[in-house]
């Protein structure tokens, strides 16, 4: 190789380096780094861009702060302080504002593209440090009413401002006053002095050496100095065989003063009194004391005179003389003054009682002491009476005693009419065996009337009237009993009407219940499924009592009509088809005129015997039995079957005017409601 001048051409030739420079173009210039101050251009002029895009892109807001010389920090992004203004871009920041002495507060920022935007932070300022010392004691602490704390302690914190502080000790007075606190951690020191609560007083006694007490705690011992807080107090001085004294006082805080001595009186003597009988009234000299037994204090020094005395009893007088020892009981006798009671006693083996002390047997003179006395004779079997006696000395008193069988007496409490809770009134009847129905003879008999033995056994009340509208409203109030060709029938005094069986006997249970008796009538809703024969409650009059109550007479005979025995009826009869209703009836009673078309108010005709009213005329009435055929046989209080299509139904009404209604044996039945249906209450005696 030739390293001067290239390789030959000779294949043999071996290859060798050689020195290579590579060419250079032969035009244009050579590339330069740029150089510094060129790099320093180019960057002012990128933030100079920047400034003017901060410029206007940001807004600025002026922040005041109370105080003026707080500090801000603001984080979330940069910001420019132009004097009092900041100018930042929109969006929110965390801003931060501090000053010595306040709270340190942070909160939201939020720049808006508004163009001039306002704040104003005022920061809270730091609690003041207050130190308080009371003497002589350290004291409780209230600040504007709320428990501080205690002073002569560590400062308490206490918001800047004006205070209402409070202190309190026991024992002495408590010291209010205004406070004004700097706040922001400045010490501020406040000492006071507590006022004594109490007074002091100087108590001496004649003779000395008494126990001092108040609310029964020993003070001391006489003659001694008290404390006394301020208010009215009551002493207590107590000194062997001396009696106790009071000593009341009006102690005044801070006061001190010397009281006169209080001179102790000799104890009185104790003494127990009681007498025979006890309960008896005493005075002691004219002065009444109480009644035995009971305990005396007497003046020991002077004479007194007791007595004693009770109400049949002759007077005890007793004199104690001076010197009478301390708990020294006495017994005081009482002579009774007796008078003569003579008891006329049947049976002859009854027993006389004086409270729960047996007097004795039978018919005998007794000697009882002149006061109220109440004696019992008593016997198996009967009914105890009760006497109320004052005897009298020198006049003698006889009494006749005829004691009562238990079914006597009770058959003589029974009340002979009663007074349901909404005012109906029912009468007792005490029914007996009649015959029902009609002679075949009788005009205007039908069929179903045929007359059977019926006997009677329960006594039982019947309604002395018909339910009225008002009365049937309190248990329905929705009833109406209609009119009856314009003529009302919905009076609150006319006869409830328009209501079937079924409605009459819920009456019943309803009002049974009303009272606090027992159902007559089973049902299941609002359906009567049969009734229950030994209940008392209300029910509607069997048609035997029905009949026997409207017909039967004293010497046992059967009214025709309720009136007598023929046509017409005489005035005040009833309320029947008369004249006033010929223009809405038919069949009328020629010559009678009650002076109602339709029913009329109740009580307006004359009742009957038992003082019941329109048993015949007015509304029929629904009563408790099944039509059925007329039994063959006697039957016993009966009820009627408790099955049954139809119901009986008894009475002539305002409707009916021909014989055969306005006999008392008509029997009429019926299923649905009619405009001059009603019916009357009965319930058994028990």
């Amino acid at each position: 190789m030739n390293p001067g001048n290239g390789p030959s051409s000779g294949d043999d030739q071996p290859i060798r380096p050689y020195d290579y420079t590579p060419p250079v173009a032969a035009t244009g210039t050579a590339l330069k780094r740029p150089g510094r101050r060129q790099m320093a251009i180019a960057a002012a002029l990128i933030l100079a861009l920047l400034a003017l895009w901060f410029l206007l892109s940001a807004r600025a807001i002026e922040i005041r702060t109370v105080p003026a010389e707080a500090e801000l920090a603001i984080d979330g992004g940069g910001y420019l302080a132009l004097g009092s203004r900041l100018l930042l871009r929109p969006g929110n920041y965390q801003l931060t504002v501090s000053a010595k002495g306040y709270a340190t507060r942070q909160q939201q920022l939020l720049i808006s593209k508004a163009r001039d935007q306002q704040l104003t932070v005022e920061l809270d300022k730091l609690p003041g440090l207050l130190l308080i010392t009371t003497a002589p004691v350290p004291a409780r602490v209230l600040i504007d009413g709320v428990d501080a704390g205690y002073s002569n302690a560590a400062p308490l914190g206490v918001s800047a401002g004006t205070h209402r502080l409070r202190l309190e000790a026991e024992r002495f007075l408590p010291r209010e006053q205004a406070l004004e606190i700097e706040g922001m951690e400045i010490e501020q020191s406040l000492a006071l002095n507590l006022a004594p609560g109490w007074g002091t007083y100087r108590v001496e006694t004649q003779p000395a050496g008494a126990s001092i007490l108040l609310d029964g705690t020993q003070l001391g011992v006489t003659p001694t100095e008290v404390e006394l807080m301020a208010g009215r107090r009551t002493l207590a001085l107590q000194l062997a065989g001396f009696a106790d004294a009071a000593l009341s006082i009006e102690a005044s805080a801070g006061e001190r003063q010397q009281l006169p001595p209080v001179a102790l009186r000799r104890a009185d003597a104790r003494v127990q009194l009681s007498s025979r009988p006890s309960g008896a009234s005493v005075t002691v000299d004219g002065v009444f004391q109480g009644s035995t037994p009971l305990e005396l204090a007497l003046d020991s020094s002077a004479t007194h005179e007791l007595i004693a005395f009770k109400a049949g009893y002759e007077r005890a007088v007793r004199k104690l003389g001076p010197g009478t020892g301390a708990g020294q009981q006495l017994v005081l006798e009482l002579r009774p003054i007796t008078g003569e009671v003579r008891l006329d006693v049947k049976p002859a083996d009854a027993q006389i009682f004086s409270g729960e002390r047996l007097l004795g047997k039978g018919s005998q003179t007794l000697r009882l002491p002149s006061t109220a006395q109440k004696l019992t004779i008593r016997r198996s079997g009967f009914a105890s009476e009760t006497l109320s006696v004052t005897p009298r000395p020198g006049f003698p008193q006889t009494f006749n005693v005829n004691l009562r069988t238990v079914a006597q007496q009770k058959l003589a409490a029974v009340k002979s009419r009663i007074t349901t809770g909404i005012g109906q009134e029912l009468v007792l009847l005490r029914p007996a065996d009649f015959s029902m129905g009609s002679s075949r003879r009788e005009a205007g008999r039908r069929a179903n009337e045929a007359l059977h033995e019926v006997r009677m056994r329960r006594p039982f009340y019947l309604g002395v009237a018909e339910v009225s509208n008002a009365e049937f409203r309190m248990y329905r109030g929705a009833h109406s009993s209609g009119n009856f060709k314009g003529k009302s029938l919905n009076g609150d005094d006319q006869p409830a009407s328009l209501l079937s069986w079924e409605d009459a006997a819920l009456f019943c249970n309803w009002l049974s219940k009303r009272d606090g008796l027992p159902d007559f009538y089973r049902t299941e809703g609002n359906t009567v499924t049969g009734f229950n024969a030994g209940s008392p409650g209300y029910r509607l009059p069997s048609e035997a009592e029905w009949a026997w109550a409207a017909t039967v007479q004293p010497g046992g005979t059967n009214l025709r009509f309720s009136w007598g025995a023929t046509l017409p009826p005489p005035a005040k009869a009833g309320n029947f088809a008369d004249q006033s209703s010929a223009s809405l009836l038919g069949d009328v009673i020629a010559g009678y005129d009650d002076g109602f078309p339709v029913s009329s108010p109740r009580k307006r005709f004359t009742p009957n015997r038992h003082g019941l009213f329109d048993m015949s005329g007015n509304a029929a009435e629904w009563v408790n039995d099944y039509y059925e055929a007329v039994p063959a046989t006697r039957v016993s209080d009966p009820l009627g079957p408790e099955l049954g299509e139809f119901h009986v139904i008894r009475g002539a009404s305002w409707r009916h005017g021909g014989i055969t209604e306005l006999r008392l044996a008509f029997r009429d039945y019926g299923k649905e409601a009619r405009a001059d249906v009603g019916f009357r209450l009965a319930r058994y005696l028990e």
